[in-house]
């Protein structure tokens, strides 16, 4: 069955918007925005939209457009259905869990989803100082933890690689490896023999995330693995730098712990190199910033400093606290809204700033 044109449909039709509606696709049965905004707001359809041609075929039988779409991460035919959107005026936002604290919180961005967000594509020119109040005040809070001691095999100077689940989405998109031996030994290679490096396995890991981690660890000089239940703050605290593909813990060494922070994915640091240190997947060399690495009180100088705040602000920007999502239906939708391609079309970089207002709760 052929489909028409959207932007042939619409001018033959005059679709009307349905206000207080919505669409949504995710690679998952549900997504966190798409669930708490369903709570207060209509889902057009129905159901999610699965693919391009499921979206034209929903809008051919509608009478009526949805208000908004709302896209998961890493959607497969994400640029074709945004693409319809554009045609129909249909506003979008995109999204994907939260950071600080993570899974309480959901991000939305008027661009994308991690290297494809918006801001990968921001240049840091000045932190303001509502950012700067926000990002210091978040940061005071988080670090408010009592040390535990560190397992006993961990050794000073010491870099931590936190493990990620293999079946990560940025992974698959991304990176596409297997297990995570090959980057763990080219990491090892690429830092001085000097430097222990720690690996901890994810909280939530299951036998195929950590496919040959212990063996390969055997084999490295003066690396070590620690349960999984060791204190994840106090090794950050205690250690000189962080490494890993595109874990959340990254934002947390280098946003909140002032730690120097070495990246093998891409994310929604991508092109913020002077804050996240991009390792190429080449033959092994020395990593980049070792004075760094060498003495972490370098990275405070009040460039970086400024830089770090910008970008925890902007991070802290994009979030919406699920609690507050559920019970303030007015506040969620502007906050949604303020958070689109539509408002980030008229107002640019402004929105950002607009919505560090939006949930005081979490200042």
């Amino acid at each position: 069955m052929s489909v028409a044109s959207p932007a042939a449909t619409q001018k033959r039709t005059k679709t009307p918007v349905a206000r207080g509606t919505f669409a949504f696709s995710s690679p998952y049965d549900v997504c966190w925005l798409a669930h708490y905004y369903g709570l207060h707001f209509t889902n057009l359809f129905g159901a999610k939209v699965i693919r391009e041609q499921d979206f034209l075929l929903k809008l051919k039988a509608s009478k009526r457009l949805p208000e908004l779409m709302i896209m998961g991460n890493l959607v497969v035919e994400r640029a074709a259905m945004v693409s319809i959107c554009r045609e129909l005026a249909i506003n979008v936002v995109h999204t994907e869990d939260g950071f600080f604290p993570h899974y309480s919180t959901m991000h939305a961005d008027p661009l994308g989803f991690c290297w494809e967000s918006s801001l990968p594509r921001l240049v840091f020119r000045e932190c303001l100082g509502i950012q700067r109040v926000r990002a210091r005040g978040a940061r005071e809070r988080w670090l408010a933890f009592h040390p535990k001691a560190l397992p006993g095999n961990v050794r000073a100077p010491f870099v931590f690689w936190p493990l990620q689940l293999i079946g990560d989405q940025v992974n698959l998109w991304d990176l596409k490896v297997k297990d995570w031996t090959r980057l763990i030994a080219h990491f090892r290679a690429c830092l001085g023999e000097q430097y222990q490096l720690v690996i901890k396995e994810h909280p939530r890991s299951k036998e195929n995330d950590n496919t040959g981690v212990r063996e390969l660890v055997q084999r490295l000089p003066n690396t070590v693995l620690v349960p999984r239940e060791a204190d994840l703050k106090s090794l950050l605290s205690g250690c000189c730098a962080v490494a890993g593909a595109n874990s959340t813990v990254l934002y947390e060494a280098r946003l909140m712990f002032h730690k120097p922070a070495y990246s093998y994915a891409r994310g929604w640091f991508t092109n913020h190199s002077e804050l996240f240190i991009p390792v190429p997947r080449r033959e092994p060399r020395p990593l980049n910033r070792l004075d760094w690495l060498e003495e972490n009180r370098r990275l405070r100088t009040e460039r970086l400093d400024d830089y770090t705040d910008w970008f925890l602000s902007h991070l802290l920007a994009r979030q919406i606290p699920l609690e507050l999502a559920e019970l303030d239906p007015k506040r969620l939708k502007r906050a949604v809204h303020r958070l689109s391609y539509e408002s980030f079309v008229k107002y640019g970089e402004e929105v950002f700033l607009d919505a560090l207002e939006d949930w005081p709760e979490t200042a």
